[in-house]
Protein backbone atom coordinates (compact mmCIF):
# COMPACT_ATOMS: atom_id res chain seq x y z
CA UNK A 1 0.00 0.00 0.00
CA UNK A 2 1.53 3.72 -1.04
CA UNK A 3 0.41 7.12 -1.67
CA UNK A 4 -0.30 6.59 -5.42
CA UNK A 5 -3.24 3.51 -4.31
CA UNK A 6 -4.69 5.99 -1.67
CA UNK A 7 -4.40 8.94 -4.28
CA UNK A 8 -6.57 6.67 -6.96
CA UNK A 9 -9.34 6.28 -4.07
CA UNK A 10 -11.66 3.83 -3.74
CA UNK A 11 -12.75 0.97 -6.29
CA UNK A 12 -13.71 -2.61 -6.85
CA UNK A 13 -10.47 -3.60 -5.26
CA UNK A 14 -10.03 -0.77 -2.17
CA UNK A 15 -12.02 0.42 0.75
CA UNK A 16 -10.69 2.58 3.05
CA UNK A 17 -12.44 3.11 6.54
CA UNK A 18 -11.29 6.03 9.19
CA UNK A 19 -11.60 3.40 12.08
CA UNK A 20 -12.68 -0.09 11.77
CA UNK A 21 -16.26 -0.43 13.31
CA UNK A 22 -17.30 -1.91 16.46
CA UNK A 23 -20.79 -3.89 14.33
CA UNK A 24 -17.99 -5.96 12.63
CA UNK A 25 -20.85 -6.94 9.65
CA UNK A 26 -19.95 -3.10 8.32
CA UNK A 27 -16.62 -3.97 7.60
CA UNK A 28 -17.11 -7.81 7.07
CA UNK A 29 -19.35 -7.81 3.93
CA UNK A 30 -16.63 -5.67 2.04
CA UNK A 31 -14.21 -8.61 3.01
CA UNK A 32 -16.52 -10.97 1.75
CA UNK A 33 -17.57 -9.14 -1.65
CA UNK A 34 -13.47 -8.71 -2.02
CA UNK A 35 -13.41 -12.44 -1.74
CA UNK A 36 -16.64 -13.02 -4.36
CA UNK A 37 -14.55 -10.96 -6.91
CA UNK A 38 -11.53 -10.07 -7.50
CA UNK A 39 -9.64 -10.08 -3.89
CA UNK A 40 -9.07 -6.55 -2.42
CA UNK A 41 -7.68 -4.09 0.09
CA UNK A 42 -9.40 -3.09 3.13
CA UNK A 43 -7.20 -0.02 4.56
CA UNK A 44 -7.61 0.97 8.28
CA UNK A 45 -6.83 4.89 9.32
CA UNK A 46 -7.39 6.78 5.73
CA UNK A 47 -10.81 8.21 5.97
CA UNK A 48 -13.11 8.80 2.81
CA UNK A 49 -11.31 12.02 1.51
CA UNK A 50 -8.08 9.88 0.98
CA UNK A 51 -6.64 11.21 4.35
CA UNK A 52 -4.22 9.52 6.03
CA UNK A 53 -5.22 9.59 9.89
CA UNK A 54 -3.50 6.21 11.25
CA UNK A 55 -5.21 4.21 13.86
CA UNK A 56 -5.13 5.52 17.17
CA UNK A 57 -1.72 5.07 19.68
CA UNK A 58 -3.55 3.29 22.40
CA UNK A 59 -4.15 0.30 19.87
CA UNK A 60 -1.96 -2.53 19.75
CA UNK A 61 -1.11 -3.37 16.68
CA UNK A 62 -0.16 -7.10 17.02
CA UNK A 63 -3.45 -7.40 18.77
CA UNK A 64 -5.64 -5.73 16.66
CA UNK A 65 -4.35 -7.77 13.85
CA UNK A 66 -4.57 -10.67 15.36
CA UNK A 67 -8.17 -9.73 16.24
CA UNK A 68 -8.94 -9.07 12.74
CA UNK A 69 -7.94 -12.39 11.30
CA UNK A 70 -9.54 -14.04 14.28
CA UNK A 71 -13.26 -12.45 13.62
CA UNK A 72 -12.71 -13.14 10.03
CA UNK A 73 -12.22 -16.88 10.01
CA UNK A 74 -14.75 -17.37 12.91
CA UNK A 75 -17.45 -14.87 10.59
CA UNK A 76 -17.57 -16.28 7.04
CA UNK A 77 -18.20 -19.04 5.38
CA UNK A 78 -16.39 -20.68 3.56
CA UNK A 79 -13.74 -19.63 5.75
CA UNK A 80 -11.55 -16.46 4.83
CA UNK A 81 -7.46 -15.96 5.16
CA UNK A 82 -6.68 -12.31 5.00
CA UNK A 83 -3.27 -10.89 5.10
CA UNK A 84 -3.14 -8.15 7.74
CA UNK A 85 -0.44 -5.88 8.12
CA UNK A 86 0.47 -2.77 9.16
CA UNK A 87 1.73 0.05 7.45
CA UNK A 88 3.63 3.46 8.03
CA UNK A 89 3.04 6.43 5.79
CA UNK A 90 3.16 10.35 7.03
CA UNK A 91 4.90 8.50 10.28
CA UNK A 92 1.26 6.93 11.19
CA UNK A 93 0.40 3.35 11.19
CA UNK A 94 -2.19 2.37 8.92
CA UNK A 95 -3.19 -1.39 8.86
CA UNK A 96 -4.16 -3.23 5.41
CA UNK A 97 -6.62 -6.28 5.18
CA UNK A 98 -5.40 -7.75 2.33
CA UNK A 99 -8.28 -10.22 0.78
CA UNK A 100 -7.74 -12.79 -1.90
CA UNK A 101 -10.06 -13.94 -4.76
CA UNK A 102 -11.50 -16.97 -3.52
CA UNK A 103 -12.39 -20.33 -5.16
CA UNK A 104 -15.14 -21.63 -2.86
CA UNK A 105 -17.91 -18.93 -3.76
CA UNK A 106 -19.95 -17.45 -2.64
CA UNK A 107 -18.84 -16.09 0.52
CA UNK A 108 -21.16 -15.15 3.27
CA UNK A 109 -21.46 -13.77 6.51
CA UNK A 110 -22.54 -17.12 8.24
CA UNK A 111 -24.73 -14.74 10.50
CA UNK A 112 -27.06 -13.59 7.99
CA UNK A 113 -27.11 -17.04 5.97
CA UNK A 114 -26.49 -17.34 2.45
CA UNK A 115 -28.93 -15.13 1.16
CA UNK A 116 -28.54 -12.32 2.98
CA UNK A 117 -24.85 -12.42 3.88
CA UNK A 118 -23.19 -12.72 0.30
CA UNK A 119 -22.01 -9.43 -1.01
CA UNK A 120 -20.26 -8.22 -4.00
CA UNK A 121 -18.37 -5.35 -5.17
CA UNK A 122 -20.20 -3.35 -7.45
CA UNK A 123 -17.98 -0.13 -8.18
CA UNK A 124 -16.40 0.99 -4.97
CA UNK A 125 -19.40 0.20 -2.72
CA UNK A 126 -20.38 -3.69 -1.54
CA UNK A 127 -23.99 -5.06 -2.35
CA UNK A 128 -25.83 -7.74 -1.79
CA UNK A 129 -26.23 -10.10 -4.01
CA UNK A 130 -29.58 -10.33 -5.77
CA UNK A 131 -30.77 -14.18 -7.23
CA UNK A 132 -28.64 -14.16 -10.09
CA UNK A 133 -25.66 -13.34 -8.97
CA UNK A 134 -25.61 -15.52 -6.16
CA UNK A 135 -26.46 -18.29 -8.67
CA UNK A 136 -23.52 -17.14 -11.05
CA UNK A 137 -21.14 -17.12 -7.68
CA UNK A 138 -22.53 -20.53 -6.39
CA UNK A 139 -21.98 -22.35 -10.59
CA UNK A 140 -18.64 -20.48 -10.66
CA UNK A 141 -17.61 -22.18 -7.16
CA UNK A 142 -18.42 -25.55 -8.17
CA UNK A 143 -16.43 -24.52 -12.07
CA UNK A 144 -19.80 -25.09 -13.74
CA UNK A 145 -20.97 -22.37 -16.23
CA UNK A 146 -24.67 -21.51 -17.44
CA UNK A 147 -24.25 -21.78 -20.80
CA UNK A 148 -23.52 -25.42 -20.37
CA UNK A 149 -26.99 -26.21 -18.40
CA UNK A 150 -29.29 -28.73 -20.34
CA UNK A 151 -32.15 -26.96 -21.33
CA UNK A 152 -34.88 -30.26 -21.84
CA UNK A 153 -37.76 -27.46 -22.34
CA UNK A 154 -36.07 -26.39 -26.13
CA UNK A 155 -36.35 -28.84 -28.87
CA UNK A 156 -33.93 -29.21 -31.14
CA UNK A 157 -35.68 -28.73 -34.48
CA UNK A 158 -34.33 -29.89 -37.53
CA UNK A 159 -34.60 -26.75 -39.14
CA UNK A 160 -33.19 -24.66 -36.18
CA UNK A 161 -30.14 -27.03 -36.54
CA UNK A 162 -29.66 -27.07 -40.44
CA UNK A 163 -29.72 -23.21 -40.03
CA UNK A 164 -27.10 -22.68 -37.29
CA UNK A 165 -24.44 -25.36 -39.22
CA UNK A 166 -25.09 -23.39 -42.33
CA UNK A 167 -24.39 -20.27 -40.44
CA UNK A 168 -21.77 -21.75 -38.78
CA UNK A 169 -20.05 -23.38 -42.12
CA UNK A 170 -20.12 -20.27 -43.80
CA UNK A 171 -18.02 -18.19 -41.52
CA UNK A 172 -16.25 -20.58 -40.70
CA UNK A 173 -15.17 -21.37 -44.05
CA UNK A 174 -15.27 -25.03 -43.77
CA UNK A 175 -18.48 -27.64 -42.59
CA UNK A 176 -19.67 -27.33 -39.46
CA UNK A 177 -22.29 -30.24 -38.78
CA UNK A 178 -24.03 -31.48 -35.93
CA UNK A 179 -21.39 -33.87 -34.67
CA UNK A 180 -19.16 -30.22 -34.34
CA UNK A 181 -21.88 -28.69 -31.93
CA UNK A 182 -21.94 -32.47 -29.37
CA UNK A 183 -18.26 -31.65 -29.60
CA UNK A 184 -18.54 -27.95 -28.83
CA UNK A 185 -20.74 -28.80 -26.02
CA UNK A 186 -23.44 -26.89 -27.96
CA UNK A 187 -25.76 -30.10 -27.80
CA UNK A 188 -25.64 -32.57 -25.46
CA UNK A 189 -26.28 -36.50 -27.29
CA UNK A 190 -28.16 -38.94 -25.66
CA UNK A 191 -29.49 -42.33 -27.11
CA UNK A 192 -33.38 -40.62 -27.18
CA UNK A 193 -31.69 -38.16 -29.16
CA UNK A 194 -30.30 -34.27 -28.84
CA UNK A 195 -30.66 -32.11 -25.89
CA UNK A 196 -30.27 -28.30 -26.11
CA UNK A 197 -28.34 -26.31 -23.49
CA UNK A 198 -28.25 -22.32 -23.07
CA UNK A 199 -25.63 -22.11 -25.30
CA UNK A 200 -27.95 -24.04 -27.93
CA UNK A 201 -30.57 -21.51 -27.32
CA UNK A 202 -28.50 -18.41 -26.91
CA UNK A 203 -26.97 -19.18 -30.34
CA UNK A 204 -30.46 -19.95 -32.27
CA UNK A 205 -32.48 -16.82 -30.91
CA UNK A 206 -34.82 -19.00 -28.05
CA UNK A 207 -33.37 -18.19 -25.03
CA UNK A 208 -35.58 -15.51 -23.62
CA UNK A 209 -36.47 -11.93 -24.43
CA UNK A 210 -33.30 -10.22 -22.75
CA UNK A 211 -31.12 -11.73 -25.08
CA UNK A 212 -30.96 -9.58 -27.74
CA UNK A 213 -28.97 -6.49 -28.86
CA UNK A 214 -30.68 -3.28 -28.28
CA UNK A 215 -29.68 -0.04 -30.54
CA UNK A 216 -29.74 3.37 -30.65
CA UNK A 217 -28.67 7.02 -32.38
CA UNK A 218 -29.31 9.56 -30.37
CA UNK A 219 -28.97 13.75 -30.58
CA UNK A 220 -26.47 15.42 -28.76
CA UNK A 221 -24.09 13.19 -26.15
CA UNK A 222 -27.10 12.06 -23.72
CA UNK A 223 -30.01 9.51 -24.08
CA UNK A 224 -32.64 12.40 -24.51
CA UNK A 225 -33.39 12.63 -28.20
CA UNK A 226 -34.00 9.38 -30.59
CA UNK A 227 -32.65 9.70 -34.06
CA UNK A 228 -32.82 5.93 -34.96
CA UNK A 229 -33.48 2.73 -32.54
CA UNK A 230 -33.40 -0.72 -33.34
CA UNK A 231 -33.91 -4.00 -31.40
CA UNK A 232 -32.06 -7.54 -33.09
CA UNK A 233 -33.48 -10.80 -31.96
CA UNK A 234 -33.22 -14.26 -32.92
CA UNK A 235 -29.82 -15.80 -33.78
CA UNK A 236 -26.74 -14.58 -31.82
CA UNK A 237 -23.96 -13.74 -34.99
CA UNK A 238 -27.00 -12.15 -36.88
CA UNK A 239 -28.13 -9.90 -33.84
CA UNK A 240 -23.82 -9.43 -33.84
CA UNK A 241 -23.57 -8.56 -37.64
CA UNK A 242 -26.90 -6.09 -37.27
CA UNK A 243 -25.53 -4.26 -34.31
CA UNK A 244 -22.61 -3.95 -36.28
CA UNK A 245 -24.00 -2.71 -39.24
CA UNK A 246 -26.30 -0.27 -37.52
CA UNK A 247 -23.22 1.37 -36.49
CA UNK A 248 -21.86 1.45 -39.25
CA UNK A 249 -24.82 2.96 -40.55
CA UNK A 250 -24.47 6.02 -37.82
CA UNK A 251 -20.49 7.16 -37.93
CA UNK A 252 -18.63 8.81 -40.32
CA UNK A 253 -17.24 6.85 -43.64
CA UNK A 254 -15.50 8.47 -46.44
CA UNK A 255 -12.47 7.46 -48.95
CA UNK A 256 -8.50 6.80 -48.65
CA UNK A 257 -8.37 7.41 -52.40
CA UNK A 258 -4.67 6.76 -53.66
CA UNK A 259 -4.13 7.12 -57.67
CA UNK A 260 -6.32 4.92 -58.64
CA UNK A 261 -6.67 2.63 -55.27
CA UNK A 262 -9.99 3.56 -53.52
CA UNK A 263 -10.69 1.97 -49.82
CA UNK A 264 -13.07 2.69 -47.30
CA UNK A 265 -12.25 4.59 -44.33
CA UNK A 266 -14.53 4.68 -41.29
CA UNK A 267 -13.65 7.28 -38.29
CA UNK A 268 -13.44 4.28 -35.79
CA UNK A 269 -11.21 1.81 -36.57
CA UNK A 270 -14.31 -1.23 -37.56
CA UNK A 271 -12.79 -4.63 -36.59
CA UNK A 272 -12.33 -2.69 -32.86
CA UNK A 273 -16.04 -1.57 -32.97
CA UNK A 274 -17.09 -5.63 -34.03
CA UNK A 275 -14.37 -6.90 -31.68
CA UNK A 276 -16.33 -5.15 -28.66
CA UNK A 277 -19.71 -5.77 -29.94
CA UNK A 278 -18.70 -9.70 -29.63
CA UNK A 279 -17.23 -9.33 -26.55
CA UNK A 280 -20.38 -7.51 -24.83
CA UNK A 281 -22.24 -10.41 -26.03
CA UNK A 282 -20.00 -13.61 -25.12
CA UNK A 283 -18.99 -12.37 -21.91
CA UNK A 284 -22.69 -10.56 -20.61
CA UNK A 285 -24.18 -12.20 -17.72
CA UNK A 286 -27.34 -14.54 -19.41
CA UNK A 287 -29.04 -14.60 -16.35
CA UNK A 288 -29.21 -11.03 -15.74
CA UNK A 289 -33.12 -9.42 -17.12
CA UNK A 290 -31.48 -6.99 -19.37
CA UNK A 291 -30.06 -6.78 -23.13
CA UNK A 292 -26.52 -5.31 -24.59
CA UNK A 293 -27.43 -2.09 -25.49
CA UNK A 294 -25.21 -0.55 -28.41
CA UNK A 295 -25.87 3.53 -28.47
CA UNK A 296 -23.72 6.37 -30.86
CA UNK A 297 -23.76 9.67 -29.83
CA UNK A 298 -22.16 12.80 -30.99
CA UNK A 299 -19.38 12.22 -29.29
CA UNK A 300 -18.52 8.18 -28.47
CA UNK A 301 -20.28 5.03 -29.28
CA UNK A 302 -21.00 3.36 -26.22
CA UNK A 303 -21.53 -0.62 -25.69
CA UNK A 304 -22.89 -1.93 -22.60
CA UNK A 305 -23.23 -5.86 -21.31
CA UNK A 306 -24.67 -6.66 -18.00
CA UNK A 307 -23.38 -8.07 -15.65
CA UNK A 308 -19.73 -7.11 -13.37
CA UNK A 309 -16.38 -8.66 -14.56
CA UNK A 310 -16.49 -12.42 -14.10
CA UNK A 311 -14.41 -13.67 -11.18
CA UNK A 312 -10.87 -12.19 -10.27
CA UNK A 313 -10.79 -10.75 -13.43
CA UNK A 314 -9.94 -6.44 -13.39
CA UNK A 315 -10.09 -3.91 -15.89
CA UNK A 316 -6.74 -4.31 -16.16
CA UNK A 317 -6.32 -7.81 -16.14
CA UNK A 318 -8.97 -7.92 -19.26
CA UNK A 319 -6.62 -4.96 -21.14
CA UNK A 320 -3.52 -7.15 -20.86
CA UNK A 321 -4.92 -10.12 -22.37
CA UNK A 322 -5.94 -12.40 -18.85
CA UNK A 323 -8.97 -14.25 -19.47
CA UNK A 324 -12.07 -15.63 -16.96
CA UNK A 325 -14.46 -16.65 -19.27
CA UNK A 326 -18.06 -16.59 -18.12
CA UNK A 327 -19.84 -18.07 -21.24
CA UNK A 328 -17.06 -20.89 -21.78
CA UNK A 329 -19.16 -23.10 -24.29
CA UNK A 330 -20.01 -19.60 -26.31
CA UNK A 331 -16.62 -18.59 -26.23
CA UNK A 332 -14.97 -21.71 -27.45
CA UNK A 333 -17.71 -21.97 -30.07
CA UNK A 334 -17.44 -18.45 -31.67
CA UNK A 335 -14.11 -19.43 -31.35
CA UNK A 336 -14.08 -22.73 -33.79
CA UNK A 337 -15.87 -20.62 -36.20
CA UNK A 338 -13.82 -17.54 -36.52
CA UNK A 339 -16.19 -14.64 -34.90
CA UNK A 340 -13.87 -14.75 -32.04
CA UNK A 341 -9.95 -14.55 -32.75
CA UNK A 342 -8.53 -16.22 -29.30
CA UNK A 343 -9.24 -16.35 -25.79
CA UNK A 344 -7.68 -13.25 -24.25
CA UNK A 345 -6.72 -11.60 -27.45
CA UNK A 346 -9.52 -9.30 -27.89
CA UNK A 347 -9.19 -6.23 -26.02
CA UNK A 348 -5.12 -6.49 -26.70
CA UNK A 349 -6.23 -6.42 -30.55
CA UNK A 350 -8.44 -3.72 -30.26
CA UNK A 351 -5.85 -1.41 -28.34
CA UNK A 352 -3.21 -2.50 -31.60
CA UNK A 353 -6.20 -1.22 -33.71
CA UNK A 354 -6.93 2.07 -31.89
CA UNK A 355 -3.03 2.89 -31.89
CA UNK A 356 -2.68 1.91 -35.81
CA UNK A 357 -6.00 3.84 -36.23
CA UNK A 358 -4.72 6.98 -34.36
CA UNK A 359 -7.73 6.88 -31.90
CA UNK A 360 -7.99 7.00 -28.25
CA UNK A 361 -8.49 3.52 -26.54
CA UNK A 362 -11.97 2.89 -25.36
CA UNK A 363 -12.63 3.70 -21.73
CA UNK A 364 -14.07 1.11 -19.89
CA UNK A 365 -16.06 1.30 -17.35
CA UNK A 366 -17.71 -0.96 -14.34
CA UNK A 367 -21.17 0.89 -13.52
CA UNK A 368 -22.89 -1.27 -10.69
CA UNK A 369 -23.75 -4.30 -12.78
CA UNK A 370 -22.67 -3.86 -15.75
CA UNK A 371 -19.72 -3.03 -17.92
CA UNK A 372 -19.67 -0.49 -20.39
CA UNK A 373 -17.03 0.82 -22.95
CA UNK A 374 -16.99 4.11 -24.59
CA UNK A 375 -15.67 4.38 -27.98
CA UNK A 376 -14.91 8.01 -28.05
CA UNK A 377 -15.33 9.61 -31.89
CA UNK A 378 -13.45 12.52 -31.35
CA UNK A 379 -9.81 12.42 -32.05
CA UNK A 380 -8.33 14.28 -29.87
CA UNK A 381 -4.57 16.13 -30.72
CA UNK A 382 -5.28 14.56 -34.33
CA UNK A 383 -6.39 16.56 -37.31
CA UNK A 384 -7.19 14.40 -40.39
CA UNK A 385 -8.52 16.58 -44.00
CA UNK A 386 -12.05 16.17 -44.23
CA UNK A 387 -15.00 17.06 -45.90
CA UNK A 388 -17.96 17.51 -44.34
CA UNK A 389 -21.47 16.55 -44.98
CA UNK A 390 -23.09 19.54 -46.71
CA UNK A 391 -19.91 21.55 -47.57
CA UNK A 392 -20.88 24.26 -49.45
CA UNK A 393 -17.33 24.53 -51.08
CA UNK A 394 -17.04 28.17 -51.08
CA UNK A 395 -16.35 28.09 -47.02
CA UNK A 396 -19.28 27.48 -45.00
CA UNK A 397 -20.03 24.25 -43.39
CA UNK A 398 -22.51 22.25 -41.54
CA UNK A 399 -21.98 19.03 -39.02
CA UNK A 400 -22.54 15.76 -40.31
CA UNK A 401 -20.77 12.50 -41.52
CA UNK A 402 -17.24 13.27 -43.04
CA UNK A 403 -15.70 12.12 -45.92
CA UNK A 404 -12.32 11.55 -44.96
CA UNK A 405 -9.47 11.88 -48.05
CA UNK A 406 -6.19 12.18 -48.68
CA UNK A 407 -6.44 15.44 -50.58
CA UNK A 408 -7.24 18.38 -49.27
CA UNK A 409 -10.98 20.03 -48.67
CA UNK A 410 -9.04 23.12 -50.80
CA UNK A 411 -7.67 21.02 -53.99
CA UNK A 412 -11.77 19.70 -54.11
CA UNK A 413 -12.55 23.21 -54.45
CA UNK A 414 -10.20 23.66 -57.28
CA UNK A 415 -11.92 21.11 -59.47
CA UNK A 416 -14.95 23.07 -59.18
CA UNK A 417 -14.11 26.45 -58.49
CA UNK A 418 -16.25 29.12 -60.13
CA UNK A 419 -19.23 26.84 -59.91
CA UNK A 420 -22.86 27.29 -57.61
CA UNK A 421 -21.67 24.43 -55.08
CA UNK A 422 -23.48 25.41 -52.51
CA UNK A 423 -25.86 22.52 -51.73
CA UNK A 424 -23.82 19.15 -52.46
CA UNK A 425 -23.81 15.93 -50.45
CA UNK A 426 -21.24 14.35 -48.84
CA UNK A 427 -21.82 11.09 -51.73
CA UNK A 428 -21.90 14.26 -54.50
CA UNK A 429 -18.78 15.43 -52.87
CA UNK A 430 -17.39 12.19 -52.87
CA UNK A 431 -18.57 11.48 -56.68
CA UNK A 432 -16.96 14.42 -57.97
CA UNK A 433 -13.86 13.52 -55.81
CA UNK A 434 -13.60 9.75 -58.00
CA UNK A 435 -14.24 11.58 -61.16
CA UNK A 436 -11.30 13.68 -60.37
CA UNK A 437 -8.82 10.53 -60.05
CA UNK A 438 -9.58 8.94 -62.83
CA UNK A 439 -12.24 8.55 -65.75
CA UNK A 440 -13.37 4.56 -66.18
CA UNK A 441 -15.81 4.21 -63.30
CA UNK A 442 -18.44 1.92 -63.78
CA UNK A 443 -21.89 2.40 -61.64
CA UNK A 444 -21.21 -0.96 -59.61
CA UNK A 445 -17.66 0.32 -58.65
CA UNK A 446 -18.91 3.95 -57.71
CA UNK A 447 -21.30 2.21 -55.71
CA UNK A 448 -18.87 -0.21 -53.87
CA UNK A 449 -16.37 3.14 -53.26
CA UNK A 450 -19.46 5.34 -52.61
CA UNK A 451 -21.13 2.61 -50.09
CA UNK A 452 -24.52 2.82 -51.21
CA UNK A 453 -26.60 1.41 -53.83
CA UNK A 454 -26.49 2.13 -57.88
CA UNK A 455 -29.77 3.77 -57.81
CA UNK A 456 -27.97 6.32 -54.77
CA UNK A 457 -25.40 6.76 -57.51
CA UNK A 458 -27.90 7.27 -60.76
CA UNK A 459 -29.11 10.41 -58.27
CA UNK A 460 -26.07 11.86 -57.55
CA UNK A 461 -25.03 11.60 -61.49
CA UNK A 462 -28.34 13.71 -62.20
CA UNK A 463 -27.66 15.74 -59.44
CA UNK A 464 -24.46 17.01 -60.76
CA UNK A 465 -25.78 17.25 -64.62
CA UNK A 466 -28.30 19.27 -63.37
CA UNK A 467 -26.13 21.25 -61.48
CA UNK A 468 -23.46 21.42 -64.80
CA UNK A 469 -20.95 19.76 -62.96
CA UNK A 470 -20.13 16.82 -64.76
CA UNK A 471 -21.15 16.00 -68.17
CA UNK A 472 -21.55 12.36 -70.15
CA UNK A 473 -18.27 12.07 -72.88
CA UNK A 474 -18.91 9.47 -75.45
CA UNK A 475 -21.83 7.19 -75.67
CA UNK A 476 -23.71 5.23 -73.13
CA UNK A 477 -22.15 1.96 -73.24
CA UNK A 478 -18.48 2.87 -73.91
CA UNK A 479 -18.29 6.80 -72.28
CA UNK A 480 -17.69 8.40 -69.25
CA UNK A 481 -18.43 10.77 -66.79
CA UNK A 482 -16.38 13.90 -66.66
CA UNK A 483 -16.24 16.99 -64.48
CA UNK A 484 -17.20 19.88 -66.04
CA UNK A 485 -14.17 22.95 -67.00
Amino acid sequence: MNFDEIAAGESRTLEFKAVLPQDSRKWLKTIVAFANGAGGKLVVGVDDQRRVLGISDDIDVFEFKDKIVDVVATSCEPMIFPNVYAKSLEGKTIVVIQVYPGHGTPYHIKSDGLERGTFVRMGATSREADEAILDELRFRGKNIHYDEFPRPDIPVKKSDLSELCRDFSERAERRIQKKDLVNFKVLREFESGLQATNAYAILVGKHDFSSRIQCARFKGNDRTVFIDKKDFEGPLCKQIDGAFQFVLEHINMGLDIQGVTHKKVYELPTVALRELIVNAVVHRNYQLPSAVQVAVYDNRVEITSPGMLYGSLTVSDAVNGVTATRNRVLARTLEKIGVVEGWGSGLKRVQTLCTEAGVDFPEILELGNVLRFNFYRVKKNKKRDVINCSIDLNGRTSSGAAAYVKNTASGLRDVVAGYDTTSLTVREVSLLHCLSQQKNWTKSSLSQVLNCSTASVDRAIASLTKKNLIARDGANKNGTWVIVK
